[in-house]
């Protein structure tokens, strides 16, 4: 889902060098503690032993041995060596004020760290391990956010940054680098699922043209980050007046998407800002849209998409890779939809939205298909469209828009 990208980009000239503070130097002493005792213990020929807690173990509050035996080449040497260049990464990064990505990290020491994966998890076991967050190392994941339109972010270094200049969307900065947002003529906020709409609507200038009045849009090119969920977030503190909504694809992905960005995703380690926004909703695309689209493309239209294939002899399509506006859900759908309605029935929350997502995905479960937000152009048109939906949400003032 992520792209790949420079990842010093990003945070070198979207949120420069962050000020350092007593709690970046006590972090940076602590390191440099921990690096003298692993040096001494080589020196001295001693067995290392580092206390670190593991992610998987954290529910249990369980800590994990990460020991290291002299034996060259044997796999415990591996996870001390990477662990050592993880904590001298994070260590100059912090020391010099930059930030690094953890895709950056991994394609630099490839060889080392073999996989991805490895270098998420050393991360987080360091985080939890000093007792901070992941952003405090200054070690971030890919920044995958594009904002646009009528807004000028005021950073700590004093950067402005305006976002409705240029034509291809401002990536999303750190909330720890921002100091304020001036959104004084933004009414509405539009979070996309996919980029391409987000381009599709960026070119057309709908952020100024739209009858709605002057909106924000923004995307995280799939399922959202950390990063973009925490400045959605911050939008929604700082502006709570101005509505936010997420247009995604009927689909078990675009349905969690909007989960995610709502709720969280649930992988969010102690001390880590939560990313539960109550000011996001969902606009669309929901059943009783799709039920509207086939009254105008007629049900000939529809049959053509949908049932062109033997549904069990389909590939399997998600949220992002889907060919047809409207298909049939696959294997994979079904069991993914209903691995989300059991996240759902997991949170302790009396929340409108809450019981629309429920209520949707089984209605697509019931329905069995599934549709595009390009399927809107098919039915009509998507400007159109939203132009229609937001305009009646907003001159109805309401706080839910289950009826939408």
């Amino acid at each position: 889902m992520s792209r790949s990208q420079d990842p010093t980009t990003f945070d070198e000239v979207s949120t420069g060098a962050l000020r350092s503070s007593s709690a970046t130097g006590a972090l940076i002493a602590r390191m440099e503690s921990i690096m003298e005792s692993i040096i001494d213990d080589l020196s001295d020929r001693k067995e290392v032993s580092i206390a670190m807690v593991s992610p998987r173990n954290l529910q249990q509050g369980n800590r994990s041995e990460i020991q290291h035996s002299h034996t060259p080449y044997s796999g415990l040497t591996s996870l001390l060596a990477r662990l050592l260049l993880i904590l001298q990464l994070s260590h100059d990064a912090l020391v010099s004020g930059t930030i690094l990505t953890k895709r950056h990290i991994f394609y630099q020491h490839q060889e080392l760290f073999e996989k991805q994966r490895v270098v998420d998890n050393l991360v987080d076991g360091l985080a939890l391990t000093l007792g901070v967050n992941r952003h405090q190392l200054n070690i971030v994941a890919t920044a995958k956010g594009l904002v646009f339109g009528p807004i000028c972010i005021h950073l700590h270094d004093g950067t402005e940054v305006d976002a409705s200049l240029g034509d291809t969307g401002t990536p999303i900065p750190l909330v720890r680098s921002i100091s304020t947002v001036e959104c004084p003529s933004t009414r509405w906020i539009l979070v996309m699922e996919k980029d391409a709409t987000f381009r599709a609507l960026l070119s057309t200038q709908f952020w100024q043209t739209s009858i709605c009045g002057p909106g924000l849009l923004v995307t995280a090119k799939g399922y959202p980050d950390l990063i973009t969920q925490s400045f959605l977030r911050f939008l929604h503190e700082q502006h709570p007046q101005i509505p936010m909504f997420v247009l995604a694809d009927f689909d078990p992905d675009g349905l969690n998407i909007f989960r995610c960005y709502r709720f969280g995703s649930g992988a969010l380690l102690p001390g880590e800002p939560a990313t539960y926004n109550p000011g996001i909703r969902w606009l669309g695309v929901k059943a009783h849209h799709m039920h509207a689209g086939m009254d105008i493309i007629g049900p000939t239209r529809f049959t053509h998409h949908s049932m062109s294939t033997n549904p069990s002899s389909r590939t399997s399509v998600s949220s992002t890779s889907c060919r047809d506006p409207v298909g049939y859900l696959s294997h994979r759908d079904r069991t993914f939809a209903k691995g989300t309605l059991n996240r759902i029935d997991e949170l302790v929350s009396v929340d409108d939205e809450l019981a629309t997502l429920k209520s949707e995905l089984q209605v697509m479960l019931m329905m069995g298909v599934k549709a595009e937000i390009q399927w809107l152009d098919d039915a009509g048109n998507l400007f159109e469209w939203l132009n229609e939906h937001l305009g009646a949400v907003l001159s109805a003032n309401v706080e839910g828009i289950a009826g939408y």
